[in-house]
């Protein structure tokens, strides 16, 4: 589920669903030789013994009403024995033996044993026969003839449960309603937490957006080894946030999409199919190969997909995975797991702007930083290969090492050399590594992750690598004392890095970069019902002078979030959140005012059902730029209000 750290519209209920499932027979033993296979096919229905909940009443049952009962298990194979007798012991006297137990005619329905029966199922009365063999024989039952069919039985059930494994469905539903509300000050604009833009005569009536979304997940087994994985999506919610590597594409902010023919980028806001995962698994000895549409992500500095919808959980785009389309092979080399991959990123069309690591953000406000993708290239990145490894390190430590890199498609500029074109085509290299070690009562997680930007052939004047200030290094400790789990941490991340990772958001700023700081994180039970989650961060602006686009920054400005929120279990199907999170602006100028950006959020959920659940919520948007709108953009209120249903199955 997603991980709504920065708005705490919808909370993730977890409900305790009442289990209707007889229980054992009361006067077997869970000692008994015979217990596991008894329980077994009483809880599957074979063997049903009396009404109040005994296997053979409050007297001991002998051998032989065992092996009766054992023998009545022959009716349930078609065939075996022949109308009205059971291997020569007339009906009267089963009758009389079984008068006890359930008969079939008192029960509504009973299955046969081909619809019933399981493994296990075919194993328990395995070893009952074995067991029971001389009081069967006793009977008039052919054990022989008996275990052959037992025997048959088992591989028809083997088949039958091979073929039921052979493919699996399931899936999620969703369908929400989602609307802005602008009560801004002098008709200006705002953009929601998602740096979506609310326009000015946005209101709860005219700005509402009906979004449906349907993922169903298929998984056939062609073999032991190899299986078929596919997730095909239906609906306009990928419509809905254009382009899911990027919340805007390459067109800067824009609005909310309301009606059907509201689209960007060619995108209209109207139900479609799109196959979002669609590859081929095949165990490989040590390892497995994928080849197709699969889903990859790394770490949040090196490889994560932005999730770019925090108002709503929609699995896919939550997650963190890229859908690439290529080949990844995984393998164990002496303790060692190595993936290694090739993949084009905009063969998706929902990805066409490839790998990105910053949202755009054209409104002008105190924390634009202009959207570019990975390594600060000016060409969108459209194919990437590279490989990860993990390993085992001293401490119960584990160390991750990251590399890939990628390529424009698309020629950034072209030259001429002796009557030959040659084009400029961008390059991005990452690199990286992380490590987690349990040191004591702490953990400590720490990453250094570097970004290029190289330009592949004779570049002409003007166009140089960047290989300066594309550092991300972070660094944590995390432990817990009784209930409180705390953790405390420091960054710093460069101007030019702009892996394709999702690592912070700031308000509406997504994937800082340019800043350094500590920061902090605390969650505390105070009730069984309520949970208290805390956190902040203290950034500092390194270097103003490397902002594109932005001269509103000096050295030592400082950018304060704190984040608090509450999650009430009201009951085991409601619960109420409350967050709120404050981001303020302070520049090193005495003579300019503070900023202040606040988000105040409440949501409800309803557990409909173990598989359905119902989220409601509405956040209220302010933002505050004291006497100096001309420095931090004018101020705005607004607001943003979703209902959700979803279904899983």
């Amino acid at each position: 589920m997603k991980k709504m750290t920065f708005v705490l519209v919808a909370l993730v209920l977890v409900c305790a669903a009442p289990v209707f499932a007889q229980g054992p027979f009361t006067d077997v033993p869970t000692d008994h030789w015979a217990y596991d296979a008894v329980n077994q096919l009483q809880e599957d229905g074979i063997l049903i013994g009396y009404p109040d909940g005994t296997f053979g009443g409050k007297k001991t049952i002998t051998r032989y009403e065992f092996a009766v009962a054992l023998a009545r298990l022959v009716d349930y194979i078609p065939g075996l024995i022949p109308p009205g007798s059971v291997g020569g012991v007339s009906q009267a006297d089963l009758d009389k033996a079984l008068a006890g137990y359930a008969k079939k005619s008192e029960i509504p329905t009973v299955p046969t044993l081909s619809n019933l029966a399981t493994k296990a199922d075919v194993d328990a009365i395995r070893k009952l026969v074995d067991e029971f063999r001389d009081e069967l024989a006793a009977l008039g039952v052919d054990v022989d003839a008996l275990k052959r069919d037992v025997a048959a039985l088992a591989c028809r059930v083997d088949i039958l449960e091979a073929e039921v494994k052979r493919v699996k469905v399931t899936g999620n539903a969703n369908v929400f309603a989602i609307t802005d509300m602008n009560n801004s000050f002098g008709n200006v604009p705002a953009v929601d937490l998602d740096n979506r833009l609310i326009p000015q005569d946005a209101n709860l009536g005219n700005s509402v957006a009906v979004v449906r979304d349907l993922d169903l997940n298929i998984v056939g087994r062609v073999s032991d080894a190899t299986t078929v994985n596919a997730t095909i999506n239906y609906g306009n919610y990928l419509n809905y946030v254009r382009y899911v590597d990027d919340f805007v594409g390459a067109g800067g902010t824009v609005a909310r999409p309301t009606t059907k023919t509201d689209g960007q980028g060619g995108k209209d806001f109207v139900d479609g199919f799109f196959p979002y995962y669609a590859y081929i698994s095949a165990a490989t000895g040590k390892g497995n190969l994928s080849v197709g549409r699969f889903p990859l992500a790394f770490t949040p500095y090196t490889l994560k997909m932005i999730d770019v919808d925090s108002y709503t959980t929609i699995l896919k785009t939550d997650d963190g995975y890229y859908p690439m389309d290529g080949v990844s092979l995984v393998n164990n080399f002496g303790g060692v797991d190595v993936m290694l991959f090739a993949a084009k990123n905009d063969e998706n069309d929902y990805l066409i702007n490839g790998l990105t690591g910053q949202p755009n953000n054209d409104m002008g406000t105190f924390n634009q930083v202009g959207g570019h993708a990975v390594g600060g290239l000016n060409a969108i990145i459209t194919q990437t290969a590279g490989a990860r490894a993990t390993m085992g390190i001293p401490w119960s430590g584990k160390l991750g090492l990251t590399y890939y890199q990628g390529w424009s498609e698309n020629a950034t500029s072209v030259t001429t050399e002796g009557g030959l074109e040659t084009g400029v085509f961008d390059q991005a290299r990452v690199y990286g590594a992380d490590v987690n070690v349990p040191i004591g009562m702490f953990d400590f997680n720490g990453s250094y992750t570097k970004s290029d930007t190289l330009a592949a052939g004779d570049a002409p004047a003007g166009v140089d690598d960047i290989t300066d200030d594309g550092v991300a290094w972070d660094g944590a400790f995390g432990t817990t004392i009784g209930k409180l789990y705390a953790s405390a941490g420091y960054k710093s991340i460069g101007s030019n890095f702009a892996a394709a990772g999702a690592w912070d958001k700031i308000g509406h700023w997504t994937n800082p970069v340019n800043v350094k700081g500590p920061y902090a994180d605390f969650t505390y039970p105070i009730l069984c019902n309520l949970n208290l989650v805390l956190n902040g961060e203290l950034m500092t602006v390194i270097d103003p002078t490397s902002w594109t686009g932005n001269t509103k920054l000096t050295t030592d400005d400082q950018i304060l979030k704190a984040e608090g929120g509450l999650q009430w279990g009201i009951s085991k199907s409601n619960s109420l959140a409350l967050g709120y999170q404050y981001v303020k602006f302070t520049p090193d100028n005495d003579a300019l005012d503070n900023g202040v950006e606040s988000y105040l959020t409440i949501g409800w959920a309803h557990q409909v059902n173990p598989d359905a659940a119902l989220k409601i919520g509405y956040q209220f948007i302010n933002w505050d730029g004291g006497d100096n709108s001309v420095v931090y953009g004018p101020d705005y209120r607004a607001g943003v209000g979703v209902v959700q249903f979803g279904v899983s199955f």
